[in-house]
C-alpha cells in the first residue's frame, strides 16, 4: 500500500505574502482557511488566557501546558490568527485556547 501526501495547500487557498522580507503561503488569513474556522472552531468553547512572561513566543509550552502535549500549537495559532509566533505571541497579551 502507497501512502499518499497531501499538502495542506490542496485544501486551502493561501495568500501569497511576505514576512521580514521573504514570500510565504499565508494560509491563516486566506478566505477558505477563515471559512474553516468559522464553521469548525467557532464551535468550540474557550478559555481566555493572558500569555506569561515564561512562554513568550511559545506556543508549543502553552500547549504543552494546557493539553498536555506540544503538539496542539497550532490549534493555539489558529485559534488567535497567529501567523509569527515569534511576534505575535508576547507576554501579557491576550488569547484564546479552544477547550477540546
Amino acid at each position: 500500500m502507497v501512502k499518499v501526501k497531501t499538502s495542506r495547500y490542496v485544501s486551502y487557498s493561501p495568500l501569497n505574502r511576505q514576512h521580514r522580507g521573504k514570500p510565504f503561503l499565508d494560509l491563516v488569513n486566506s478566505e477558505s482557511w477563515k471559512t474553516f474556522i468559522t464553521e469548525n472552531l467557532d464551535k468550540y468553547q474557550y478559555k481566555i488566557a493572558v500569555i506569561p512572561a515564561t512562554m513568550e513566543y511559545r506556543p508549543d509550552v502553552i500547549s504543552f501546558s494546557i493539553y498536555g502535549t506540544e503538539k496542539l500549537w497550532w490549534l493555539i495559532c489558529a485559534a488567535n490568527g497567529i501567523i509569527d509566533p515569534n511576534t505575535e505571541l508576547v507576554a501579557g497579551k491576550q488569547i484564546r485556547i479552544p477547550i477540546i
